[in-house]
């Protein structure tokens, strides 16, 4: 999904609160209710070349991540959502 947006701040509280914005606009109506910033955590924040990235999850149970990209000079605002579906642990023998 791409967004524009005229003020974002490259900073995890900056994708954050675009991050809500953007959920609230859109997902709450047919998905769920809407978020507000306390269900909100980031994972991973990175900001480099002009792009700020998050690695975005809320406290909500239905699995869920968000990877927030916001790039700086065409002031667009990326989101892809994801869906854990499975977590596997393989024990690796080391020589």
């Amino acid at each position: 999904m791409l967004v524009k947006y005229d003020k974002v701040t490259p900073s995890p509280d900056g994708l954050v609160d675009a991050f809500i914005t953007y959920f609230n606009e859109n997902v709450a109506d047919y998905d769920l209710s809407k978020i507000s910033k306390s269900e909100v955590y980031v994972v991973w924040f990175c900001y480099i070349v002009g792009n700020a990235k998050a690695l975005i999850s809320t406290t909500r149970q239905d699995h869920k991540y968000y990877e927030v990209t916001y790039h700086l000079d065409k002031k667009q605002l990326h989101i892809d959502s994801y869906l854990k579906v499975k977590h596997d642990s393989i024990d690796i023998d080391h020589v």
